[in-house]
Formats: C-alpha cells, sequence, structure tokens
C-alpha cells in the first residue's frame, strides 16, 4: 500500500491578524450605517430606508458571524476534528444566508403593507441618511478589498458592494419624493421590494455554495471524468476506484483514491504516487490528494463508488 500526500498551508498563511482587523472595521460602519438609516427611517417615515437598515443590521450581524467563525477556523486541527475547524466559517455564511431569506420575506410583507397603506415620507431626511450610508457601505466594501481572496470574505465584500446599490435606491427615490412629492409615493414600498427581490437572488446564490462544501461536493468545474483518464494513462496503472473529490473548505480541493497497478516494487510505487500527486496538483488544482495503491492482481474488494448495502 503506498499513500501520496498534498498538503496546502496557503489558507493558514492568509488568516492574518490582518484579515480579523479589517473585519472588526467593517462590523463598525455597517452597525454605523444601521443606527444612521433606523432614525432615519423613522423620522422621515421612509420604509425604503428602514428596509436598508434592516438589510444594513444583517450584514453587520453577517460580519459578526464571519469574524467569530475566522477566529474558530484558526485552530488547529485535533483529536476530535483532524480535518482542522476551516469549514467554521462555510456554518458562519450558511446561518447568514438563512437569517437574509427570513429579513427579505419580512420586507416584501411590509412593502405589500405599504402599497395599500401609504403614508408621508420626507424626501429631505431620507436623501441625507441615504447619502451618509452610501459613504459607509463604499469605506467598509473599501476595507475588506484586500482579503477577497477567501470565500468567506468576498462574500461579505460582495454584500457591501450590493448594499451601495441598494443605498443608490434609496436615494434616487428620495429624490423621485423631492421632486414630484407625495403622488408617487409608491416608490418607496417599490424600492423596498426591489431589495427584496436582490436579498433572495444573492442569497440563494451564496446559499447553493457553501451547501455545496457542507455537502461534500466536489468543485462545480472540476472535471471527474479527465482525473480518471489522466491517472489511467500514466505507465502501470490498471484501474481507479473509490475515487472521491471534496471541498474540505472553501477554495481547497481534496481527493482519495484506490490505484490498482502491475508495479510491485515498492520503490517504483512510491516514486509513482509522487508523479500522481503532482499531476492532480498542476493539472486539476488538487491541494491533497490520498492515494492507496493495490497491486492490480490482487484486488478483492466492490470497486464500486459507493456500496449498497
Amino acid at each position: 500500500m503506498g499513500h501520496a500526500h498534498a498538503h496546502g498551508h496557503g489558507s493558514d498563511k492568509d488568516r492574518s491578524q490582518g484579515r480579523g482587523r479589517r473585519l472588526l472595521i467593517a462590523l463598525a460602519l455597517n452597525l454605523g450605517i444601521t443606527v444612521a438609516e433606523v432614525v432615519g427611517g423613522v423620522v422621515s417615515g421612509s420604509l425604503a430606508l428602514l428596509a436598508d437598515a434592516a438589510h444594513n443590521f444583517s450584514d453587520a450581524a453577517s460580519v459578526l458571524v464571519s469574524y467569530i467563525a475566522w477566529r474558530i477556523s484558526r485552530r488547529e486541527a485535533d483529536r476530535r476534528r483532524t480535518f482542522g475547524y476551516a469549514r467554521a466559517e462555510t456554518v458562519g455564511a450558511l446561518i447568514n444566508l438563512t437569517t437574509l431569506f427570513v429579513i427579505g420575506i419580512y420586507l416584501v410583507y411590509e412593502a405589500a403593507n405599504r402599497l395599500f397603506n401609504p403614508v408621508e415620507v420626507a424626501g429631505t431626511t431620507m436623501l441625507v441618511v441615504g447619502v451618509i450610508a452610501l459613504v459607509e457601505d463604499l469605506a467598509a466594501a473599501w476595507v475588506l478589498r484586500k482579503d477577497t481572496g477567501s470565500l468567506n470574505v468576498k462574500s461579505t465584500y460582495l454584500h457591501m458592494i450590493a448594499d451601495a446599490l441598494a443605498t443608490v435606491g434609496v436615494i434616487v427615490g428620495a429624490i423621485v419624493i423631492m421632486v414630484w412629492g407625495s403622488g408617487v409615493s409608491w416608490i418607496d414600498p417599490a424600492i423596498t421590494a426591489l431589495i427584496a427581490v436582490y436579498i433572495f437572488v444573492h442569497a440563494s446564490h451564496e446559499i447553493r455554495e457553501a451547501i455545496a462544501v457542507l455537502m461534500d461536493s466536489a468543485p462545480r468545474d472540476f472535471d471527474y471524468d479527465a482525473v480518471v483518464a489522466d491517472l489511467k494513462a500514466m505507465p502501470a496503472v490498471e484501474d481507479i476506484h473509490h475515487l472521491h473529490v471534496w471541498q474540505p473548505e472553501e477554495g481547497k480541493v481534496a481527493l482519495e483514491a484506490h490505484v490498482a497497478v502491475s508495479e510491485p516494487d515498492l520503490g517504483e510505487v512510491t516514486d509513482m504516487t509522487e508523479r500522481m500527486r503532482r499531476r492532480l496538483h498542476e493539472r486539476h488544482g488538487v491541494d491533497h490528494a490520498t492515494i492507496q495503491v493495490e497491486l492490480a492482481g490482487r484486488v478483492r474488494h466492490d470497486t464500486k463508488l459507493i456500496r449498497n448495502e
């Protein structure tokens, strides 16, 4: 039996103290946005402003969960968590995205209620607070831009950009109300509904990615057949079975396989597995490979990928 292991340490280097500091700064900025928009929404009567405040508060909670998850993910592997704690960030993302769906449903309900029961909206207050929120949204995105190599932080970064776009919608609504008056009060719940639609679209895409990691799915673009063909093309390889591919953490690919070979020499087998490891990394982006080599004439177990009992 031979084993080849490829270890990637890039994620450990990426989890710098600087990332944690930037997440905390983004958290403070989002909380500032939330407070400003809640006050402005209550004073102006703008549901769109309150909707954006709810969205920004969820983002503040998201950044907090991301920070906590980042802290947990830095722990070393132990006897209970032998793969380490990196997936803590994915679990945090799943919590945040589920909360976003709940907020989106609530905003749709409030928008419908306000559409049938309109109230007067103070456009000037809505505009001023909207501009303040836009500046803080862009500042939060700017702070996080250096860590977008991390899927967890990139997700938060994209939320900040999207929040800025939603705030632009609030500003446009304020200008419309200031120019045309209360006759266009429907613009406020309409913008609220659009923010809710954005939340649904954005969160549904992100949650699929989080679930894929937690379900041990291979990356969407991983070419399973090409890997099998590539390994079978190597000298002395007779068969490949029990090939499993998954993501132990965001952005990392792991693989394990049983390789039946006709070469009985242990030294040659060891060199062969090393060549396989390099090929998997260079051609298919596999960061960690565990290869169990078996003598082709001695393979007696079931070679199906999943055994049905």
